[in-house]
């Protein structure tokens, strides 16, 4: 009962910090968890409203809210949202067979940061951990844990304000 309560304190102290600190996205250029040689940065995402999700394919929050991401980038597929998984497992083949079961399709954007770049940069605190950035780079608001139906729903209203529709 105390570490449900304790998650969610410091869930509100994340959320309330990073709205009002509107940090900005950190540079980075991650190689693709399918093509090692296809980089993905910062840049590549340059105007759109992105959501980050720092996910490993041990993390049981992470498979449960996979599926919900797949569905949410297909919903958005037409317009400037898109979602960048930054895989950190130490085997990035892990990762692929967990995404090959997920996203058949490939839907998602995933990078390989095994060194945990993002994650260090976003001082995550908790896995998973997402982070949804506006069209100007700058951190909206962050999650930490994994996002079910409900949190989703709301993130879906939040990507529809960010986008103007």
């Amino acid at each position: 009962m105390k570490h449900k309560l304790i998650h969610k304190i410091v869930t509100a102290l994340v959320l309330v910090t990073s709205i009002y600190a509107q940090d900005s996205v950190v540079d980075f250029n991650l190689p693709s968890l399918y093509n090692q040689s296809n980089k993905i940065s910062n840049n590549t995402l340059r105007g759109k409203v992105v959501l980050i999700n720092v996910w490993a394919s041990w993390c049981s929050g992470c498979k449960e809210e996979m599926p919900l991401f797949v569905d949410l980038q297909r919903e958005f597929k037409n317009n400037k949202f898109e979602i960048l998984l930054s895989n950190i497992d130490s085997d990035s083949k892990n990762a692929r067979d967990f995404l090959a079961y997920v996203d058949k399709k490939k839907v998602l954007t995933c990078v390989y940061d095994k060194d945990k770049r993002l994650a260090k940069a976003f001082h995550a605190i908790g896995m998973p951990s997402s982070y949804l950035i506006d069209q100007n780079g700058q951190i909206i608001e962050s999650y930490i844990g994994s996002l079910d139906k409900e949190k989703i729903f709301i993130l879906q209203k939040k990507i529809h304000q960010l986008l103007g529709k």
